[in-house]
């Protein structure tokens, strides 16, 4: 059976990217461009993990690592926030909010699946 993997962020390109990338790989992927309407459907679909941008409207990145946190999800999700943002305040910041990991954008095809999958075996949640 394979992993599922949830891809939250406003950027349509990033979520086809990425989705492409994961899909290839052999996860099941499913996406949104917003962390307020995600939130119910990561409570819903219960993923292995999520990715989130760090910057949306209405509910953010870090607000949205915390939201999945605070509501103890069984089985816990491995939490990425993928960001442009690669400043170590902002890394910082998203493991205080409760993530597991932290990547940079621009997203390098050769690596991606690689840094997901190293973060995922890192964390092995039960």
């Amino acid at each position: 059976m394979a992993l599922k993997v949830f891809i939250v962020d406003d950027d349509e390109t990033i979520i086809e990217f990425m989705s492409l990338m994961l899909e290839t790989a052999g996860y099941d992927v499913s996406s949104s461009m917003a962390g307020a309407e995600a939130l119910p459907q990561i409570v819903a679909q219960k993923p292995d993990c999520i990715l989130t941008d760090l910057m949306m409207a209405e509910l953010d990145g870090l607000q949205l690592c915390q939201e999945i946190r605070g509501r103890s999800l069984s089985p816990n999700p491995v939490v990425i926030v993928v960001s442009a943002r690669d400043h170590p305040y902002w890394m910082e910041r998203a493991r205080e909010a409760g993530a597991d990991g932290y990547l940079t954008k621009p997203l390098a095809v050769e690596t991606f699946v690689e840094k997901i999958e190293a973060i995922m075996t890192d964390t092995k949640r039960t």
